[in-house]
């Protein structure tokens, strides 16, 4: 019969599967401890040795640390997908759940006497108003659009060239992230994405979340403001909360 032969997976690499998939979840957090392991292996339904077993594998990944006389921990530097929004780190990343192999981008500058609403989200005043916007890409498919507004101000505090878009690309994506002092992110759903004559995104049901994201200096001053659209079937996101 068909599957006779077949090997069954031993006990302690099912419990692995099982840490790994919680922790890849963010109900056991990076940094945070684990259960001891009689409330784990009572958790599991397994001995503690099978349990110490999977621990082991864990280990040898690289997902948990063992500190003498505190218990197991989640690695800081673990590279799990999905850690929660509580991380500043690049949010589209964060959110869609397709992996991104490739962005598209434009710059607009703009310039005026009279930008109330730099005022407004800036609390400055400025005659140079820069927009950049971009596209993600999963397989040639455009998967995330995110539309980003600063001042020259900002341009200058963060040493972009605004004749290299590269550059500000990998500042947006990356640095900006490492050098902000913190965040806000606000949630919405809307129908609606802003038009493009060149890029469509698209959602299977209409319907897309949008995350309006203000990143603040020590000062607490908005130095950017970003808003992503990913259509609600591609997008995935968690905050993970735990009680220290």
């Amino acid at each position: 019969m068909y599957g006779e032969n077949k090997k069954k997976i031993p006990l302690y690499v099912n419990v692995y599967e099982k840490l790994f998939k919680l922790i890849s979840e963010g109900v056991y957090p990076i940094g945070s401890k684990l259960p001891s392991e009689l409330e784990l292996s009572k958790l599991m339904n397994v001995s503690r040795m099978t349990l110490r077993q999977a621990l082991g594998l864990l280990k040898e990944d690289g997902y948990i640390e063992a500190i003498h006389g505190q218990g197991n921990f989640i690695k800081q530097n673990v590279n799990v997908r999905n850690v929660g929004l509580e991380k500043i780190d690049n949010t589209v990343s964060q959110c869609c759940t397709e992996t991104i192999d490739d962005i598209d981008a434009s710059l607009e500058v703009s310039f005026s006497d009279d930008f109330d609403y730099i005022k407004k989200i800036f609390n400055q005043d400025s005659a140079v108003m820069i927009r950049f916007n971009r596209w993600y890409k999963c397989k040639h498919k455009i998967v995330a659009h995110a539309f980003t507004m600063f001042p020259s101000e900002t341009a200058s505090q963060y040493q972009m060239n605004l004749g290299d878009q590269h550059s500000i690309l990998k500042i947006l994506e990356e640095d900006i992230y490492r050098l902000i002092h913190s965040s806000t992110i606000e949630i919405k759903y809307t129908e609606t994405v802003l038009p493009s004559e060149n890029y469509e995104l698209r959602s299977n049901n209409n319907l897309f979340v949008l995350l309006i994201e203000n990143l603040y200096d020590s000062m607490g001053n908005v130095v950017l403001k970003n808003k992503i659209y990913i259509p609600v079937e591609l997008s995935s996101i968690k905050i993970n909360r735990i009680n220290k």
